[in-house]
């Protein structure tokens, strides 16, 4: 260990100093409560200083790390502008994780939220050249982004979609994905708190059960669990890229226009003809998944249904 050639007390508080560089803040009982070693290190120690735990030294991390402790505030000018709180949470231009609240939030859970007054929360500027602004990733791996080309904002490989409940409120895990669904005059109904929530255009869907149904609403995509309004809501894709259900035996091909069978399939038009029935255009002739009633999906775009 180097020796100590230098040491001052103040306050309950010893600054010590040795011949390898290093520099100790101990209490007066001889426990060190902050190191700044060679290597650039800054370490404190849990406990021992009116400090929450802060600690590299000792460890094959690189950095610094803040494990849970009480909150940790910046401050500039006497004014704080920034917190780590306990639970792992960075606030900046707040205090605590409220969206409502200018300001940003970090969350421990791994929600980010920026909220402004008056302006847009978020920008997202790229230099050099063209190309992604933002890439949309599942398990690591890319499905979609948002480019720029000059003056042209892309939003690739997706499709626009809106929700939708049953007439009852209920889920029906029968629905596969593909199902041509039709509208409804009922609309949706979401409550938080007692209160019942804004809803000025998302209506109810069935399953349509017309043929060639002028009412067609999209397809069902997915069931996804509302849980602030203990709702179950279907995520129904409208316009862009999606697949559709066929039934089984019936052939499609690529360039059909399609429309509903009135059992939750699609089957071929009869012309070439966009109409107020027409659901989607079929633009492969790959199959991409085959059910237990031998219907099946084919790629397609959904024409603004």
């Amino acid at each position: 260990m180097a020796s100590i050639i230098n040491s001052t007390t103040t306050a309950g508080v010893t600054v010590t100093g040795d011949n390898s560089g290093s520099l100790q803040l101990a209490t007066n009982n001889g426990t060190t409560a902050v190191t700044i070693d060679t290597s650039q290190r800054v370490a404190f120690v849990a406990g021992t200083a009116a400090l929450p735990a802060i600690t590299t030294t000792g460890d094959t991390n690189t950095g610094i790390y803040f494990p849970a402790a009480d909150t940790i505030a910046f401050t500039e000018g006497g004014t704080e502008v920034m917190r780590i709180d306990s639970s792992g949470n960075v606030l900046v231009g707040k205090t605590s994780p409220t969206p409502a609240t200018v300001g940003c939030e970090m969350r421990g859970n791994g929600i980010m939220t920026c909220t402004r007054s008056a302006g847009p929360p978020l920008t997202v500027n790229r230099t050099t050249d063209d190309g992604d602004l933002v890439a949309f990733s599942q398990d690591g791996a890319q499905e979609g982004s948002i480019s720029v080309s000059g003056s042209t904002v892309s939003y690739n490989g997706g499709h626009l979609s809106r929700w939708s409940q049953l007439p009852d409120g209920s889920k029906d895990d029968t629905i596969l994905k593909g199902t041509v669904l039709t509208n409804l005059d009922d609309m949706c109904v979401w409550t938080k708190d007692g209160t019942a929530l804004d809803n000025e255009q998302l209506n109810k869907m069935q399953v349509s059960s017309v043929e060639g149904d002028t009412n067609v609403a999209g397809v069902f995509v997915n069931w996804t669990r509302d849980e602030d309004c203990n709702t179950d809501d279907m995520n129904v894709a409208m316009t862009g890229d999606m697949i559709i259900r066929i039934a089984e035996g019936v052939v499609v091909q690529k360039g059909d226009l399609l429309m509903s069978a009135g059992d939750g399939t699609a089957m071929p038009q009869g012309d070439d003809i966009v109409r107020s029935k027409t659901i989607a255009k079929v633009t492969s002739n790959h199959v991409t998944c085959t059910y237990a009633d031998n219907s099946y999906c084919v790629p397609c775009v959904l024409m603004a249904c």
